[in-house]
């Protein structure tokens, strides 16, 4: 990691050394090395937060997912963390450039800590019902796993708009850089799942519900992290107060730049929430009660808890390496030229998926020619998750170039970015689970077919209007 960022900021030790005279050349060498140590603590504790949460969503998911049969039902529980997510993170991200960066990453993990708390308390205190029937009890269960996904959504909301607000303050006025810095965040995002999703497993399978004193280790670590390696933003703007920090931020949206550009985003979120969420969740159901529900579909139940994480973490660690890849190409081509590209890999990703799925109805019955048509549909699949790798930091650095043209409101406009983040997964992940009641794997391809349209229709017209090329020299 120290050496990516090493890489990244060379811009910066580039630019502090023709600003700087011979006689302070020693600070500014400090002063580099303090950026490095801030962006890398920055970026780091962005990274252990994510991991405590996955594996924290892990161990639910296989909680509920064993004692409830209906996917809208534990996707109501366990999605429960965006709708807090949605509602805090603009306010963070307006309060972020008036108080400061550090305050909401020290917060993040505390919060995180206290989440945990009610989901140990509320699963323990059920554990030993394999099937229970809903009483007083159980609601009351309920509630309390229900209230902790909500503190636990408060933890990115509270850490995303006031990360990304303090790396746009250390990559003011270079373009290369910012997409550097955002592709590496996006890369740590992505990382974060890709360590998450198996660990969670396994971390289930060896421990069970007592896997939450990792998660609790996880947020001690991270909070750490941030009291010695972060030094706070000296980018921090002081301006009076016009608007309320929710509406401040929900007033961005009538720049035509961002609410052009938000459809193809939302959508994208939405339909990774709802792969993200659900992969685990309808692979693993168990396979008499699947093949019932929904005869003919590979990957609709069936499959080991550990096969399934280890095959979302493998489709994650490509998307991580693809990332690295898009981090030297984006710069070099218009924005929405990878956007358009990673649609692409997108349909490729659907269409494999959905004749994987009805060459067998379970894994025993995949033989002869069906194994060979699912060993050759394979390679497409990851090679269309390659290819869609490219949107993500294509679609942050667009929302970076907007914030930076925003001295005094770049928090609020990356809290306005969480907000369409955490929307999209709450949207992906209930009515992609309600895709999935219906139709089974097939429901899902089939809700991701509109949601790919629809977001190639917000990216053709960004390009037509050459939204995409507004802000290279970041100036409104």
């Amino acid at each position: 990691m120290q050496k990516v960022l090493d890489k990244i900021t060379l811009p910066l030790k580039e630019d502090d050394e023709r600003q700087s005279a011979p006689g302070r050349e020693g600070g500014s060498r400090a002063l580099l090395r303090q950026r490095r140590t801030s962006l890398a603590a920055n970026i780091s504790s962005m990274l252990l937060l994510r991991v405590a949460s996955r594996i924290s969503f892990m161990l639910m998911s296989f909680y509920l997912g064993e004692r409830f049969a209906s996917t809208t039902a534990v996707v109501c529980v366990l999605e429960a963390f965006y709708i807090s997510e949605f509602l805090l993170a603009p306010i963070v991200g307006s309060l972020s450039d008036r108080l400061g960066r550090k305050l909401f990453l020290l917060l993040a993990p505390i919060t995180g800590t206290v989440a945990v708390a009610f989901l140990m308390v509320g699963a323990i205190s059920s554990s030993h019902v394999a099937r229970p029937h809903f009483n007083l009890h159980l609601i009351g269960v309920l509630v309390l796993i229900t209230v902790g996904r909500l503190i636990e959504g408060a933890t990115t909301a509270l850490n995303a708009p006031a990360s990304l607000g303090y790396i746009t303050d250390l990559t003011v006025g270079s373009e290369k850089l910012r997409t550097r810095v955002m592709t590496i965040f996006e890369i740590a995002t992505v990382s974060s799942l890709a360590i998450a999703i198996p660990l969670g497993g396994k971390v289930s399978s060896m421990f069970g519900l007592w896997g939450f004193f990792v998660v609790i280790a996880l947020h001690v670590l991270n909070f750490l992290l941030v009291v010695f390696g972060v030094k706070e933003s000296v980018q921090r703007v002081k301006r009076v107060r016009k608007h309320g920090a929710m509406r401040e931020s929900l007033h961005l949206l009538r720049d035509k730049h961002i609410f052009t550009f938000l459809p193809a985003w939302l959508a994208i979120n939405t339909l990774v929430g709802a792969w993200i969420t659900l992969f685990t969740l309808v692979l693993t159901y168990p396979a008499p009660a699947a093949d019932l529900r929904f005869p003919g579909q590979l990957l609709y139940g069936g499959w080991s808890k550990e096969t399934a994480s280890y095959m979302l973490g493998g489709l994650s660690l490509l998307l991580l390496l693809g990332m690295g890849v898009w981090t030297v190409i984006i710069p070099r081509i218009r924005r929405t030229t990878a956007m358009l590209i990673a649609l692409a890999g997108l349909v490729l990703c659907i269409a494999s998926l959905s004749i994987i799925n009805g060459l067998a109805d379970n894994l025993a019955h995949l033989v002869g020619e069906t194994r060979l048509i699912a060993c050759g549909l394979v390679p497409l699949v990851m090679l269309g998750v390659f290819l869609l790798s490219g949107f993500p930091p294509a679609a942050l650095n667009q929302m970076a170039a907007i914030a930076e043209a925003r001295a005094g409101q770049r928090g609020a406009v990356m809290g306005l970015y969480s907000v369409v983040l955490a929307v999209g997964q709450l949207m992906g992940s209930f009515v992609g689970g309600v895709s999935i009641d219906l139709g089974g794997f097939y429901g899902l391809m089939i809700f991701s077919v509109l949601l790919s349209l629809l977001s190639l229709a917000s990216v053709l017209y960004m390009r037509i209007h050459k939204h995409d090329m507004i802000f290279t020299d970041a100036h409104i």
